[in-house]
This record gives C-alpha cells, sequence and structure tokens, in this order.
C-alpha cells in the first residue's frame, strides 16, 4: 500500500500547496479520497491518468476537497478514457453530481457528439457514506467513521486484506476519541493540524495573505478549535490508537513546520511526518 499526499493545504490558495487530495495505490488499484483544487493536475505531476482513478471518496462537501470534482470527472472521461466512476461521499455529495449533470450538460452532450460514449459519465454510481459504511474495493476493505465538523463528514479506514497493511484518514475534525478508537492499530494516520502557530522568519515579501501569517486571536482560535484540530490533538489521537506513522496535513499558510512536528512529537512517540505536497508514504 502506498499513500501519495496530492494536495495538503487548506481553502487559503497557495502555489505549493494544493487543495486536500489523497492518493492510495493498493495493488494496482487507485483510490482518491477528496479532491480539492488542482487535484488533477498533481495526479498528472504524478504520472497517473485521471481516467486510471474509477473509485473516489469524499470526506465532505468543503470547497478546498472538491473544488476539482467535474474537472476530474469530465477530463478522466474524456481524454482519460475512463467508462466507469463510483463515488462515495455524505448524503449531500449527491447535489455535486447532480451539478455536474447541469452545469456540463451541453458540455458533456458536445463531447459525446464528436465521438465520446456516454459510459463513464452519464452512469457515475454514487454510493452514500454512513456510520456503518463498509465497501471492499478491489483488496481493500474500506469503512467510514463520522468525525466533528462544520458539516456531514466521515474518515475513512483502509485495510488491505491481502498484507494487512491499513491507512486512516481523518477528514476534517476537532479531536475526538472514537476516531482513535476507529484508527486503533492502523500503521498510517493521516490527521489534520489546521491549528498551528505562524512562522515568525516568513519575510512581507513572500506574504500573499496577510491575515495568515499573524497569530490568530483569541475568537477565532477558539472557532476553528471547535472543528478543526492542533498538532498535538493529532498526536493524542495517533497515541491512543496506537498507529505508527502520523502525519499531518491541511495546512494553512506560513505555519512553523517545525513547531508543528515538535507539538505531534510532545504527545505522540511514533514517526510524524509533516506533509508536503508531493509527499509519498508507506506502512
Amino acid at each position: 500500500m502506498e499513500v501519495v499526499l496530492l494536495g495538503t493545504g487548506s481553502p487559503v490558495p497557495l502555489l505549493d500547496r494544493a487543495g486536500t487530495s489523497t492518493m492510495l495505490n493498493v495493488d494496482g488499484e487507485r483510490l482518491l479520497v477528496d479532491c480539492g483544487p488542482r487535484t488533477v493536475y498533481r495526479l498528472l505531476e504524478h504520472e497517473v491518468n485521471p481516467g486510471a482513478v474509477e473509485h473516489l471518496l469524499f470526506t465532505h462537501q468543503h470547497m478546498d476537497h472538491n473544488a476539482s470534482f467535474f474537472h476530474f470527472a469530465i477530463a478522466g472521461w474524456s481524454v482519460g478514457g475512463r467508462d466507469e466512476l463510483t463515488v462515495y461521499g455524505p448524503e449531500n455529495t449527491s447535489r455535486l453530481l447532480e451539478a455536474l449533470e447541469h452545469v456540463y450538460e451541453e458540455d458533456i452532450e458536445y463531447r459525446q457528439q464528436v465521438g465520446y460514449s456516454g459510459e463513464g459519465i452519464d452512469d457515475i454510481e454514487f454510493v452514500c457514506a454512513t456510520p456503518s459504511f463498509e465497501v471492499t474495493i478491489g483488496d481493500v476493505r474500506v469503512s467510514a467513521c463520522p468525525v466533528e465538523h462544520s458539516i456531514e463528514t466521515y474518515a475513512y479506514r483502509f485495510d488491505d486484506t491481502q498484507t494487512g497493511a491499513s491507512v486512516v484518514i481523518s477528514a476534517d475534525t476537532k479531536q475526538v476519541q472514537r476516531l482513535a478508537d476507529f484508527a486503533t492499530g492502523a500503521d498510517i494516520l493521516i490527521h489534520e493540524a489546521c491549528i498551528a502557530p505562524v512562522d515568525n522568519s516568513v519575510s512581507e515579501e513572500d506574504v500573499m495573505w496577510s491575515e495568515f501569517a499573524e497569530p490568530m486571536n483569541e475568537g477565532k482560535r477558539d472557532r476553528l478549535a471547535a472543528v478543526h484540530a492542533s498538532a498535538s490533538e493529532a498526536g493524542e489521537i495517533a497515541s491512543s490508537a496506537g498507529v505508527e506513522t502520523l502525519v499531518l496535513n491541511h495546512l494553512l499558510p506560513y505555519r512553523d513546520i517545525g513547531t508543528v512536528r515538535r507539538q505531534a512529537e510532545s504527545t505522540f512517540d511514533g514517526r510524524v511526518v509533516v506533509a508536503e505536497d508531493g509527499d509519498t508514504v508507506t506502512p
């Protein structure tokens, strides 16, 4: 099992961090979790044809997790040659599929008129995620766990039935014990660390979004803490779950990466990775 961190950023646009998206490679089967901004280009950077990805799982429907869906669906089907796609996610994911049909109806019809088959775009299958969700894709058993965010959101666990390797992706969430229970014994936990200190060494010339180059005021931090986690909290979850590797993602701009790592290491004594776009992690 190989995990590729395609996008590790947040809703704030950055050149070096795309929106949230993670790809798992398991014995030739590629599974995509979330499809944030620039996902298609990140796939190409890893020499992956978007059309080769037939399973897309959404943790929730926020822009930084779904903005590239239309690009992925249409490009993967037409130029990518995909003739089958299954999308998984919370109930409101069905609205995203309806929007594809309505917004791009004429675009899709035009492509069919010039010779593309409707297979892979007119018949996208949707599977609704629930607390009892479980599905097997190739050699991978996938299960879901509701977490605590501003809207319905699910963490996913991926267990390789052949090798026993396992990966859990937290999605956006505050610290919740049931996620630790869900991740128990996993090899890798990918957990958000949105609440993190700023890097005071960043020069003004390198700052596009000045709001994020200053420490959060107490009110904003409290509001974020109701739906997001810090690195130390992620470390506590990883420690409670007994995982081997903690990967931190969903990072805001201008964060102090060294301090983020040390915060996680203060509560977790396993391997800590502060993710960058393009990182590959294996159990």
